[in-house]
């Protein structure tokens, strides 16, 4: 017979957070408690939580490559749109990181872009799908690789980088 203050163990597939709560907890999406008592559930193959990710959050995983791009060359400016990736990871924290390289001549090679190279807002962690690029050399072909990144992408390391590429000439300066 159970006393008052006596709890169940919980079985497979359930958890409790917390001691205090006497109510076990089914897993959250794409995690599992592989055995009973279990107090967390741990994430699935390729889905992963940070930290400050609630227990009863769903485990998620990096979002796919960003769609729909786009290029419009102005001189030496090139305006790069975008849309947001088809799967987003089942998290809502999806940024965009614009990695610039310059194919160098006779095609021998790309080279990242140079200090003077531009981004507008910035190049890294962009909340918005859209940056401008400014202050490129003139009559030049640069490559430019847009990546969607979310809060559990560091976490990924085996997971390969999803990203979408650009391809743009600029005009006279």
């Amino acid at each position: 017979m159970l006393d008052s203050f006596s709890v169940s163990v919980c079985k497979m597939g359930f958890y409790r957070s917390q001691l205090e709560s006497s109510a076990c907890s089914k897993c959250p999406p794409h995690s599992v408690a592989r055995q009973m008592g279990a107090i967390t559930c741990s994430c699935e193959d390729e889905y992963y939580k940070i930290d400050s990710d609630h227990a009863n959050m769903a485990c998620t995983r990096p979002p796919s490559a960003p769609r729909n791009a786009i290029s419009n060359v102005n001189e030496t400016s090139v305006f790069l749109e975008w849309s947001i990736p088809m799967e987003t990871g089942g998290r809502k924290d999806v940024r965009y990181n614009i990695l610039c390289r310059r194919v160098l001549p006779d095609g021998r090679g790309l080279e990242e872009c140079g200090p003077n190279v531009r981004f507008l807002p910035r190049r890294l962690g962009l909340s918005n799908t859209s940056v401008m690029v400014a202050d490129l050399q003139s009559h030049t072909n640069y490559s430019f690789l847009l990546e969607a990144i979310n809060g559990v992408s560091e976490l990924a390391k085996d997971h390969a980088k999803q990203y979408v590429t650009l391809n743009v000439t600029t005009n006279q300066a």
